[in-house]
């Protein structure tokens, strides 16, 4: 079960959405399943939801800060690029406290009972029912139909104003909804959160990023494609500098974290991509590491040895002082690092290693579109989300060589998927079944591609008269989305500014 969480200062807002049609006319038979006893009582359980109904629910849930004249606030962070930091602006109405909670699509659907049995122990494992009624925070529960990706799911709104006129405590709220989430799945007999068993994952989408991302005609929110981006320019470095440049170069904007205090000492980045021309938008920029943990900076700094640390941190310092620009949209993606392949053919790559080459073909391969390769890059990084040797996999997974040809890529295509399928059949279906499932299907896939792409290949070399196809090409290189970067000699260091 996946809890989302969120804040917000419209609680008839909130209440009328979801009782409403949805963004895009998804929401059907709208019902309230549980709630507060005086939210029941204004409302009958199991009953569709008119907009009276909404309107009743919401005033009933709003009642006690109205009463109390309660105010609860968050704070409005923005990016200084000054302190390269989050900075607080101001504040914002934050008294509704909204969680969603959602099943995997194979689990099916729940009855409402069942359903209302969940909410009412998640209210109550989160701290809003107190036994003596005095600090309980009103609430409700509804239910709809399946999200547009087969999720059944209910959202559980809040008043954080209690019934004396205290504030809810909502302290690390995200991570407690998870550790309840958790014991429900055990109680009822749900599906377990694999990546929440393991202690691992990658980080969900929000809801408002789903819809910045359709907004701005994206294929994806932003946290993800940064993902695909970073992990993309991993598989093309072969330093540390070379990698922030690689990411500046596919779109990418960096900010420099410098140490408490000092305006010197590098101790992270964060990552934002770049708006769309002539837009009034600002970059919103995020931590790496809370997109993906092995991406943060002193993974990064670790993937490499610390080789061309310096080099990083001198772009890093030219990128805050405005020394060197920051990248338009436009995106340029590298060649492979020359020594990933060889160590790729030899069968040493681990999931982190082809969740990099994974990302670095779909770039290439389906651009705006990301669909096959990026999935399996996603699959295996979730699957070398586990301890603390993911970036020493990396390390020695990294090197490796091959000819500029796209008879020679797709071998190394070819490797890949191999790898990727005997270590999905191994360690992944005894340790990550659930990622076993979705990631077989995205192989079978995959194979098929490269099946297609190697009948292409093979049709093109016959249609130029080619009769020796082992033969080396000639001097023009081959295009292909796969070519192979050669550093020249002293290239480490180079190239600070675009």
């Amino acid at each position: 079960m996946m809890p989302n969480v969120t804040r917000g200062g419209r609680m008839a807002g909130l209440v009328m959405y979801l009782a409403g049609p949805g963004r895009a006319n998804e929401h059907t038979d709208q019902r309230l399943i549980a709630g507060h006893d005086l939210v029941t009582f204004a409302v009958e359980p199991g009953k569709n939801l008119s907009r009276d109904d909404a309107l009743d629910i919401a005033n009933v849930l709003d009642a006690p800060r109205k009463a109390h004249g309660t105010s609860v606030q968050e704070p409005v962070k923005e990016f200084d690029q000054e302190k390269s930091e989050y900075v607080t602006t101001g504040t914002k109405d934050a008294h509704v406290w909204h969680c969603s909670l959602s099943l995997k699509a194979d689990e099916g659907q729940l009855r409402d009972e069942k359903w209302s049995e969940i909410a009412h122990d998640f209210v109550e494992g989160m701290g809003f029912i107190d036994p003596d009624g005095a600090k309980t925070s009103r609430w409700a529960a509804i239910h709809h139909g399946e999200s547009k990706n087969g999720n059944d799911h209910i959202h559980i709104a809040v008043q954080m104003v209690r019934e004396d006129g205290t504030k809810a405590d909502v302290h690390f709220d995200k991570r407690r909804s998870q550790k309840v989430a958790s014991e429900i799945e055990q109680k009822h007999g749900l599906v377990v959160l694999e990546s929440r068993d393991k202690s691992r994952g990658l980080a969900g989408d929000k809801p408002a990023e789903r819809v910045t991302a359709q907004r701005n005609g994206q294929a994806m929110p932003a946290p993800a494609e940064l993902r695909r981006r970073m992990r993309s320019a991993l598989a093309t470095s072969s330093n540390q500098h070379e990698y922030v440049q690689r990411l500046m170069d596919s779109g990418v904007r960096v900010a420099p974290r410098f140490a408490k205090g000092s305006t010197d000492r590098i101790v992270g980045y964060r990552v934002g991509i770049a708006p769309e021309r002539g837009s009034k938008e600002s970059t919103i920029y995020y931590a790496p590491s809370k997109i993906d943990r092995t991406l943060g900076w002193p993974y990064i700094s670790a993937r490499f040895n610390g080789e061309g640390k310096e080099g990083a941190d001198r772009l890093l310092r030219g990128i805050h002082s405005g020394s060197i620009a920051q990248p338009d949209r436009t995106s340029r993606v590298h060649d492979f690092e020359p020594r990933r392949a060889q160590q790729l053919m030899k069968g040493n790559a681990g999931p982190d290693a082809l969740a990099n080459i994974y990302a670095r073909v779909s770039m290439s391969m389906e651009k705006d579109k990301p669909g096959v390769f990026h999935q399996l890059s996603e699959n295996y990084a979730r699957a070398a989300q586990g301890g603390g040797n993911a970036a020493h996999a990396l390390r020695l997974g990294a090197r490796f060589a091959s000819k500029n040809s796209a008879r020679s890529w797709l071998a190394v295509l070819q490797q890949a998927n191999r790898l990727a399928r005997a270590m999905t059949d191994d360690k992944l279906a005894t340790n990550r079944p659930q990622l076993t499932a979705t990631t077989l299907p995205v192989l079978a896939q995959a194979d098929r591609i490269v099946r297609a792409e190697i009948i292409r290949v093979q049709k093109e070399t016959e249609k130029s008269g080619s009769t020796a196809p082992d033969k080396e090409p000639s001097k023009e290189p081959t295009r292909t989305p796969m070519s192979v970067h050669r550093p020249t000699r002293g290239s480490a260091d180079r190239g600070h500014g675009r």
